[in-house]
């Protein structure tokens, strides 16, 4: 399967060669993504709990997709406790820039509980948050999501790096979120205290 995806991934990065629009391409990226994990998770959209992820729901996205990923086997936690694994991934697209410009600016005025927060800054103690990682492209908001009782430093290292190796762009912005906070921008950040300019 890795050699298929991978296979896959070269291909696409023809895709605008070959007329492809950005949504299929993500659609592509986003099979690829999904067969590597296939061996050691299962993909469910049934009986998903909602995330408190804020008003991007509300947003005109052109097309979205939520799944979850949850562990074939039980792994254990930093607590010691075994449980199986559950990680929450969405995935929005927009048709162009400015759409996602103000599907972000909408977002942050209403972020994930209910907080607002402000481009570029970090915000250190976040109430009731846990382990996230956004990655935002021109046309793209991609959000993982998952529990505090199973967070630890080496999943979160994982799906952070995971993410970027199918999603990255040259553009990509990535915000990070610990339990209870900090919330971080950490790759493209933009500036805080140019606020006339859109992210």
């Amino acid at each position: 399967m890795k050699i298929l995806s991978t296979i896959l991934l070269f291909s696409l990065s023809l895709s605008p060669k070959m007329g492809f629009s950005q949504t299929e391409e993500l659609k592509q990226k986003l099979t690829a993504f999904a067969s590597d994990h296939e061996a050691d998770y299962e993909k469910k959209y049934l009986n998903i709990a909602d995330r408190e992820l804020g008003s991007i729901d509300d947003s005109d996205y052109e097309w979205k997709d939520k799944f979850m990923l949850k562990s074939n086997e039980k792994k254990e936690s930093d607590l010691g406790r075994k449980s199986y694994h559950k990680f929450y991934f969405s995935f929005y697209a927009y048709e162009t820039f400015e759409d996602r410009q103000y599907a972000l600016k909408d977002w942050m005025s209403d972020f994930i509980e209910g907080q607002s927060i402000r481009a570029g800054r970090t915000v250190k103690k976040y109430e009731y948050a846990t382990p996230t990682i956004i990655l935002i492209n021109k046309t793209e908001i991609m959000i993982c999501n998952y529990n505090c009782s199973i967070y630890s430093e080496e999943n979160f290292k994982y799906w952070r790096k995971t993410l970027l190796k199918y999603f990255q762009t040259d553009d990509t912005m990535v915000i990070e979120i610990g339990c209870e906070g900090p919330l971080e921008w950490t790759k493209n950040a933009p500036d805080p205290k140019n606020r006339k300019v859109m992210p």
